[in-house]
């Protein structure tokens, strides 16, 4: 009966598919490269966002060997506003690994992908899913979410499902499906249905008792939040973007007292949590400090 159900379950999301598939560049070109910009784009990220960011990162660093001899400030002036700009820099250190010890070329190999900073499980089963054509499971939060509701009924499976049951279902899943369509399915149909509080009449699995959460959904219950987020809005995380921003806009280093300008309605005089914003974007290597100046990147790049 479980096997009769796993192969409904990709028969249907195939079908789904088929009629609603959405093209990304990183799955279409086959391109180790490209699939892994991609994935790093993508995380914690709109969609409508990482294809800005994807396209015009490809456009300034078209190849891995591009990306390794790039100045990081470049780096990080074309991540732009992107958010979360470390993703810029281990990007740029995992291109550098790659030159340096690999040949100039990304490694297919799981642990070796490991390796790269910035990389993980996610991150490595996308370059080989979709960069090598490599028969791998993916596992973002969609997919968590649509196989913890269909298979073991839970309501929020980020909190509630072992991500090690989780993997096995998935695996068993992968082994009746077509690797890339299945993982780009299910990925697609989390984003687009299966979301955190799901549309379950519209859902493709909710009927004939296929999805073990949709009845309790259809009752009323609804999915525990995953955690609450901060206001954006004056959070020192908006701060460390604008200062970043008025880095961006100049090509010679800028004075800490000119930062401290552009800022003057956001700290309110408040030199102290001013001194550990700054502190903090050094610490990781999006700003160097040096005579009272700073600069995009690493101070060894700045100087």
């Amino acid at each position: 009966m479980e096997r009769q159900r796993e192969a409904e379950f990709v028969d249907r999301l195939a079908s789904w598919y088929a009629d609603n598939m959405v093209e990304f560049p990183w799955r279409q070109s086959q391109n180790p490269y490209h699939a892994l910009v991609g994935a790093v784009c993508t995380q914690q990220t709109q969609m409508s966002r990482a294809i800005e960011t994807y396209s015009r990162w490809i456009e300034a660093f078209p190849t891995i060997a591009d990306l390794a001899d790039a100045p990081e400030e470049e780096v990080l002036r074309i991540w732009g506003r992107s958010g979360y700009p470390r993703r810029a820099i281990y990007l740029k250190r995992a291109a550098e690994v790659c030159c340096s010890e690999y040949g100039g070329v990304i490694p297919c190999d799981e642990l070796e992908l490991l390796s790269l900073p910035g990389v993980g499980p996610f991150t490595a089963g996308i370059v080989r899913c979709f960069g090598f054509g490599i028969q791998t499971l993916t596992v973002d939060t969609n997919v968590i979410r649509i196989l913890g509701r269909v298979f073991h009924g839970d309501l929020q499976p980020v909190k509630e499902t072992a991500i090690d049951e989780i993997r096995l279902i998935g695996e068993t899943l992968l082994g009746l499906s077509e690797g890339e369509q299945f993982n780009a399915a299910v990925m697609d149909f989390g984003a687009a249905v299966c979301t955190s509080q799901p549309r379950c009449t519209e859902c493709i699995f909710s009927t004939e008792q296929l999805c073990l959460a949709a009845d309790r959904f259809l009752s009323g219950e609804r999915a525990a939040t995953v955690g609450e987020s901060k206001p954006f809005s004056g959070s020192d995380r908006e701060l460390r973007g604008k200062v970043l921003e008025v880095l961006r806009g100049q090509r010679d280093p800028v004075a800490i007292a000119k930062i401290t300008v552009e800022l003057r309605t956001d700290l309110d005089q408040d030199e102290e949590r001013f001194e550990a914003i700054l502190a903090g974007l050094e610490k990781d290597s999006l700003i160097w400090r040096s005579e009272q100046r700073a600069g995009l990147g690493t101070i060894d790049a700045g100087q």
